[in-house]
């Protein structure tokens, strides 16, 4: 393992002489492993060797007993250790993320804060060649990141830092063979068994099978994310050239294109502009803009219609007319409708509402404020949004479908509420459920149902 390691190394320039590596360990095998190896090489690597450890404040004496093990591990091989405690649960509160979100983006934060304090350094995570396999895969079958086909990268820039991952090129069973020589005892966190995360799941049931067909396939899959990864970068420069030249208007509030120059360009271009367009209006803070998007703006586009709207994530607007096609922000006066992702599983705070989705197995059923469907017949991603002019449901109870709007009156639902009320839709724009008013007949769990979806909500008012 420590040859394919350092081969890696080699072969995509992740260390020069001289630098700090900071170590980003938490405990578990991976980080351990590569901490040990990074020490162990040092000399040859003609580097300098450091760790740093973020305490999440998540899981009690667990936690606290990891950052124990650390100090005694970096004491006895007199490595220097950097200590940091952060408050995941009020990030996340505080900024609507999730728990996975808020620990990922403190952790960074504190690694460049860290890395700009020492020069010519360099972050290294465990991200070993199942983590690469997992990525990918979830990647494909949630449909996000459409436009980013391969998965991680031996090294990239995150927070104006430079982090490396020198284990992408070999598994999880190598490095726990490494640390059963090299004596190490690393900690294992609970928390990788919860079957809540999705990443878990993908790494309990799909990668044994994938392994079971072919022992190297994470050395293809590396290959693959690489290729993708200089493809991708060909056809967004591409891209970049064909987008100047159809372009009408382009501020910070609005970009506006000619749909006859548009249209003549090829697909995987026609995409990438748009995915280009998007990121620019949004900025750095930009939500993720899955293939759904793309796609529904594409169509709007080529269609015979003259004109039509579109909303986007975050108060954003598609608007064609005729041969002007707009990318804006939408006045702050003006009513939004705001489109919002809902991840499986997963939270969105809609103003005074927080939906959830989660996945069981179990035949749960559903409460006033629940509704459970076949997580099979449901497309992905799931959103949610406020009503539209014309949006239907097929109402379970109903022949045929009912107005959204009609729905309101016959719940006797205030005016001012109804353009507030969430109403949560799937990927193919089928409406789901209008929280505590009604459920669709879309997805209904039957007797052949294995996974069920299950929705909640809770209104603060």
């Amino acid at each position: 393992m420590e040859a394919a390691v350092l081969s890696f190394i080699s072969k995509h320039n992740l260390l020069r002489p001289k630098q700090t590596v900071l170590v980003a360990v938490s405990g578990g095998p991976d980080s351990m492993a590569l901490l040990h190896l990074l020490w162990s090489n040092r000399t040859a690597l003609n580097i300098s060797v450091c760790a740093c450890h973020v305490h999440h404040q998540l899981r009690g004496k667990e936690a606290d007993d990891d950052e124990v093990y650390i100090q005694q591990f970096c004491q006895e091989k007199s490595i220097p250790l950097f200590v940091e405690k952060v408050d995941v649960k009020s990030y996340a509160t505080n900024h609507r993320v999730s728990t996975q979100v808020a620990a990922r983006q403190l952790r960074y934060q504190w690694f460049s804060e860290l890395a700009h304090e020492m020069e010519n350094s360099v972050v290294a995570t465990g991200h070993h060649g199942d983590d690469q396999m997992e990525t990918m895969m979830m990647k494909i079958v949630s449909g996000s990141y459409a436009l980013k086909p391969y998965g991680i990268l031996p090294k990239r820039t995150i927070e104006k830092i430079k982090v490396i991952r020198p284990f992408l090129g070999i598994t999880k069973g190598e490095i726990e063979h490494y640390c059963n020589k090299a004596c190490i005892e690393p900690r294992r966190d609970s928390s990788n068994k919860s079957r809540t995360y999705t990443r878990n799941r993908f790494r309990e049931d799909l990668l044994p099978h994938m392994k079971r067909e072919n022992q190297k396939v994470h050395i293809h899959m590396q290959r693959q994310s690489e290729w993708a990864y200089e493809d991708e970068r060909f056809l967004m420069q591409l891209a970049e050239d064909k987008l100047s030249s159809i372009i009408v208007q382009k501020n910070e509030q609005i970009v506006t294109i000619s749909r006859s120059s548009f249209v003549v360009e090829n697909m995987p271009l026609q995409r990438r502009m748009i995915h280009l367009i998007l990121n620019y209006l949004y900025g750095k803070y930009s939500p993720t803009v899955t293939s759904i998007h793309i796609e529904q703006v594409i169509h709007m586009i080529q269609r015979e219609q003259p004109s039509g709207e579109h909303y986007l994530p975050h108060s954003f607007l598609f608007q064609r007319d005729y041969n002007n096609c707009h990318f804006m922000k939408e006045p702050m006066n003006k009513q939004l409708n705001q489109s919002y992702i809902l991840s499986v599983p997963g939270f969105v705070q809609v103003a005074d509402w927080s939906l959830h989705a989660r996945i069981t197995d179990k035949h749960d059923h559903e409460s006033a404020d629940e509704m459970v469907v076949d997580y099979d017949e449901v497309t992905l991603p799931l959103s949610v949004r406020h009503r539209l002019p014309n949006d239907r449901m097929y109402c379970r109870g109903m022949n045929g479908t009912k107005k959204i709007a009609r729905l309101f009156i016959d719940r006797k639902i205030p005016k001012q509420e109804r353009d507030r009320w969430p109403i949560v839709i799937d990927g193919a724009g089928r409406i789901l459920w209008v929280p505590l008013l009604h459920r669709s007949m879309v997805a209904n769990v039957h007797s052949m149902t294995k996974k069920r979806l299950v929705l909640s909500c809770n209104y603060e008012n």
